[in-house]
């Protein structure tokens, strides 16, 4: 009884400061919050924060820090690995309501905005600026640029334009000792905010402090656009056209693969985009001034065809450039149409090591009777093998949770990183040991107790070691 009496004393401090918030504790309002796209693994928080303002969220925060409670903050809750979930309980604070892009400035090209804007959002507004923010990751429309922030999401077209931490020039957080931190700005690293530790926040997954705003980097439009899809018979014929298309003087935007078992999975569906069935697809963008874009076509189209396709489509027109791309955007929400689990694993691996690897993922999934479908970010060796299951069949809970462990074994094996752009989060956590070593996962536990000495902010995550209540004490050094 006493527990009980301790939670709705703790849960009436927190109502006092949402004074237009809202506090959810019903566990019919709190169940969207227990799992993030990941899906099949949930955890229920002791109750849901959403406050109003910035202001809201620093007074919300600095009551949290006298409860003593662990506290995770959440923005679309569109992250792949179990990052945003309260996995020991505590609260989750929703960000959704910090969404105001603050200013626009087209002459020194950056922007402010709130965490909680969404990436769409934003390249909404720049349309009429004729600019535009580059990482796009899939999540495009619902996506916030706080969880953006949060695991250095890529995209597509992040082999040209690079990934988030590319355009992030200033941070402003909520540290877990209650202070309002600011590193950086609209020069960057330098002005009045010099201190460059935005560096370390980038890519934290939450576990260093909780972002309010950020100053970002907007780049002009491309004044035109080519995209270009090749179908190919044998993968060593499309592994062929992506080596090439990444050192080809058109400079690519966009590498994007797709195997088999994804083009057959679009092509059996009502979502046909009319690709040769069992055909392994890639799909090229080239971008920029007019005249120099234009003189590069027929470069591509002859690389695609000397490298073995038979059947390459190319346009300038925009909604031509949207059917091209249609197979490669309809691939998540039909696997939750044809599966009802899904799991998007997310690593790289250096390109010399691709078609090993795309080998490796067929023989552990088919070993485990798990059905598979592959994607790429090809240009930068971002491997992202779909495993379809049922969460209700334990035995392929565990089958899915085997393959990922041995694909993580493999790319480490390889010289590759457990993550490209969705984060280690705790789906990925019993890894990072194995990748880091002790050496490396005690710098990194190091920075993580700076910040964040009793793990109190999103705990959990990362590494397992980082359990609320339990210190990490830094190794002494001579």
């Amino acid at each position: 009884m006493e527990q009980v009496n301790d939670k709705i004393h703790w849960l009436n401090q927190l109502q006092s400061v949402l004074a237009s918030g809202q506090l959810l504790v019903s566990p019919s309002e709190m169940v969207a919050y227990e799992s993030d796209a990941l899906g099949y693994k949930s955890y229920k928080p002791d109750a849901v924060a959403i406050p109003a303002n910035i202001d809201e969220l620093t007074a919300l925060i600095e009551e949290v820090k006298r409860i003593n409670i662990p506290w995770v903050v959440r923005g679309a809750g569109t992250s792949l690995s179990g990052g945003p979930v309260a996995a020991q309980n505590g609260l989750v604070i929703h960000l959704s309501s910090l969404k105001s892009i603050e200013e626009v400035n087209p002459e020194d090209k950056y922007v402010v905005v709130q965490s909680g804007v969404t990436l769409k959002q934003l390249n909404r507004q720049l349309e009429s600026y004729d600019l535009y923010y580059p990482p796009d990751p899939s999540s495009e429309l619902a996506c916030t640029l706080g969880g953006n922030v949060a695991c250095n999401s890529g995209g597509s077209h992040c082999f040209r334009y690079g990934v988030t931490s590319n355009y992030v020039l200033g941070v402003e957080a909520i540290l877990a000792n209650g202070s309002v931190v600011r590193f950086g700005g609209p020069a960057g690293g330098r002005g009045n905010w010099k201190a460059d530790w935005k560096r370390l926040f980038i890519g934290s997954e939450g576990t260093l402090g909780v972002f309010t705003r950020f100053w970002l980097r907007v780049v002009p439009k491309p004044e035109k656009v080519w995209t270009f899809r090749a179908s190919f018979s044998h993968f060593g014929q499309a592994v062929e056209a992506i080596n090439q298309l990444v050192s080809h003087h058109s400079f690519p935007s966009a590498i994007e693969f797709m195997d088999p078992r994804s083009v057959n999975m679009v092509e059996n569906s009502p979502m046909s985009a009319g690709i040769p069935k069992d055909s392994y697809l890639i799909l090229t963008e080239i971008d920029g001034p007019t005249l120099l874009v234009d003189s590069r076509v027929d470069s591509v189209v002859g690389l695609l065809k000397a490298c073995g396709s038979v059947d390459v489509a190319f346009s300038d027109d925009p909604e031509k450039r949207s059917q091209l791309w249609k197979a490669r955007k309809v691939m998540g929400g039909l696997m939750g149409q044809v599966s009802p689990n899904f799991l998007v694993q997310d690593a790289v691996i250096p390109k010399k090591h691709l078609k090993q690897a795309l080998r490796f993922i067929y023989e552990i999934s088919d070993a485990h009777n798990i059905r598979v479908a592959t994607i790429l970010h090809a240009g930068d060796g971002n491997l992202h093998p779909n495993l379809l299951f049922d969460s209700k069949k334990p035995e392929e809970c565990d089958a899915v949770e085997q393959i990922s462990k041995e694909l993580m074994r493999f790319v480490i094996d390889h010289d590759g990183t457990l993550s490209g752009e969705h984060g280690i989060g705790n789906d990925k956590s019993h890894y990072t040991s194995a990748y880091f070593g002790k050496t490396g996962k005690d710098l990194q536990l190091s920075i993580a107790y700076i910040f964040n000495p009793t793990h109190r902010l999103n705990p959990l995550k990362i590494f397992p070691e980082r359990r609320f209540g339990e210190k990490h004490i830094p190794p002494q050094t001579n």
